[in-house]
C-alpha cells in the first residue's frame, strides 16, 4: 500500500534529484526536469482521470477514478474501481480509506523524523517530495527523445533507478509530455517484479476546484489507523 501511494504523489510533481547525463537532441534529463518543476509550480488546480494498474505473478489488478490537485498540496483520488475508496489531503494530513476494510489510514504530513531536516512530507513544498525521491538516479532511456509511443504526442522517457536498494519501487520509468511537460505516465518495478503503472487522462486545468473538496468526511464506523506510511520514530 505505501510505495504506490507514494508513486502517487511522485507524478503529482515530484522534484528529482538529477544525475549528470550527456545532452540529446539538444536536450538533456536535467533539461526536462526543470521544466517538470517549473510547469508544476505554475499550476493552481487541475483534475484528470486515472488508471493504476499491478501486475505480480502473472496476475493483474486494475484501480481507476478521478483525482484531483490544488495548490498548495492538496489531493483527492476518488475511486470507482474499488468503489468507495478515497485519497484525500489538505496539504497537511493524508487520509486513505479502504472501504472493503472499513478502515482509514490518517497520515501527518508534517512530521519531524529523527536526523531529518524538516517534515517529511511536506506536500505544500517541493522540498518536501524531493526528499522523499531523491534517492534515483534518471537518464533518458534511450538517444532518441523525444518520441513517438503511439499517439500524436510525443514523449521525453526518463528510467530511474534507485540509488541504495532499500525496497519499495527500484526501477521507475517516466513518460513526459514534450510540449506541456507533463507526466502523463510512469511505470514502477519493485524488487520482487511487481510493476504498477498509473496514467492520466482528461486533465483539466480549467475546473474550478473548491477547497472543500479535499475536505476527508469520516465514516462513524472506520477504524482509524494513525501513521501507516511514516511514524515519528
Amino acid at each position: 500500500m505505501k510505495v504506490w501511494i507514494g508513486f502517487l504523489l511522485l507524478v503529482l510533481g515530484v522534484s528529482l534529484e538529477a544525475q549528470t547525463s550527456p545532452a540529446h537532441n539538444w536536450h538533456s534529463p536535467s533539461e526536462v526536469v526543470k521544466k517538470i518543476k517549473k510547469n508544476f509550480s505554475e499550476i493552481n488546480s487541475y483534475s484528470a482521470d486515472f488508471l493504476i494498474k499491478t501486475e505480480d505473478n502473472k496476475k493483474e489488478k486494475q484501480m481507476r477514478g478521478k483525482c484531483f490537485y490544488k495548490r498548495p498540496g492538496k489531493i483527492r483520488y476518488n475511486f470507482v474501481e474499488p468503489e468507495g475508496d478515497e485519497i484525500v489531503s489538505d496539504g497537511k494530513t493524508l487520509h486513505i480509506f479502504i472501504k472493503r476494510l472499513g478502515a482509514v489510514g490518517k497520515q501527518d504530513l508534517t512530521l519531524d523524523r529523527k536526523n531529518s531536516s524538516g517534515p517529511i512530507f511536506t506536500t505544500n513544498s517541493p522540498d518536501g517530495l524531493n526528499r522523499l525521491f531523491r534517492k534515483y538516479h534518471y537518464k533518458f532511456d534511450t538517444i532518441e527523445q523525444p518520441r513517438s509511443m503511439g499517439d500524436a504526442t510525443k514523449y521525453f522517457v526518463l528510467d530511474l533507478d534507485q540509488r541504495e536498494k532499500i525496497g519499495g519501487f527500484e526501477k521507475m520509468k517516466l513518460f513526459v509530455d514534450s510540449e506541456s511537460y507533463l507526466i502523463k505516465k510512469a511505470v514502477a518495478t519493485d524488487g520482487r517484479g511487481k510493476v504498477t503503472t498509473i496514467s492520466f487522462s482528461n486533465i483539466n486545468f480549467s475546473e474550478d476546484i473548491q477547497d472543500g473538496v479535499f475536505n476527508f468526511h469520516m465514516s462513524g464506523n472506520a477504524k482509524i489507523v494513525n501513521n501507516p506510511l511514516v511514524s515519528e520514530n
